[in-house]
């Protein structure tokens, strides 16, 4: 199984790293891709990976909530930081956020269209956030015309309608499952019946978004076969044919590999 969306640098994993690299191979999770989102965090990425080749793998972008002063020249600078840091995957986290601030909307806007299309231009995938926006997503993509770049929807919380135009419009995009997949009444997992298996990834956003039963305490990548367990279910498929799918998914998706 593959991670494909985790922050373990962050300073909550500082004590324990090793373990927690260590607990997640156990469960079956032997990729752990790990995104930037900001210029602060690009060095700390590149460490573990660094320090766990065979486990860890970078994404370098500018997240839309995580924008200072001149975002347009950190978005740069964290793609020359990129490009000197080789190896790395692809361009992430970026997307669109209006859930805590609306006033940086065209900004926002500015910023993930010229990731998106550096992103296209060096045939990388892209790793995208998209809160409370995805309209907003659409009308971007759909402006870009035939030079979307293909990439996962992050932790994808849309309506099951916009859910079902993007898989109309742009088949190169994926569709990342994590925790809040295996919350009570929550409809994420259903949205996951109605995208094609070939695009489903799993994800766990760690530290955040812990899946049940351990919600509410710092989550990590061993949990991915929780968040398998629970789309299986949805799907009604065996957990095992459902980790092999998103595992292929992903290795299509970030490693350009078929298995």
């Amino acid at each position: 199984m593959i991670d494909t969306h985790t922050h373990i640098y962050e300073n909550t994993f500082a004590a324990d790293l090793d373990d927690v690299i260590d607990r997640a191979r156990a469960a079956g999770v032997s990729r752990m891709i790990l995104p930037s989102c900001n210029m602060s965090d690009a060095p700390l990425v590149a460490a573990t990976c660094a320090a766990h080749p065979d486990s860890c793998f970078a994404l370098y972008g500018l997240h839309p909530t995580e924008m200072g002063d001149d975002p347009m020249s950190e978005a740069e600078q964290l793609m020359d930081f990129a490009q000197s840091h080789q190896p790395f995957l692809g361009i992430g986290e970026i997307g669109l956020d209006l859930h805590w601030d609306k006033s940086r909307q065209a900004e926002q806007v500015q910023v993930l269209t010229w990731q998106l299309t550096y992103a296209y231009e060096h045939s990388l995938p892209v790793s995208i956030h998209c809160r409370e926006a995805v309209w907003l997503l659409m009308e971007t993509l759909s402006r870009m015309g035939d030079k979307v770049p293909r990439g996962s929807l992050h932790c994808y919380a849309g309506s099951a309608q916009e859910a079902k135009t993007i898989c109309s419009k742009w088949p190169q995009l994926m569709f990342g499952f994590g925790g809040s997949s295996t919350y009570k009444n929550s409809k994420v997992a259903h949205i996951a019946t109605l995208i094609p298996a070939d695009r489903i990834l799993t994800e766990t956003d760690a530290p955040y978004l812990t899946p049940v039963p351990f919600r509410g305490q710092r989550n990590e990548p061993s949990y991915i076969p929780l968040v398998v367990a629970r789309l299986a279910e949805e799907l009604n498929m065996p957990a095992e044919e459902l980790a092999q799918i998103t595992t292929q998914n992903a290795m299509r998706l970030f490693f350009n590999k078929e298995s």
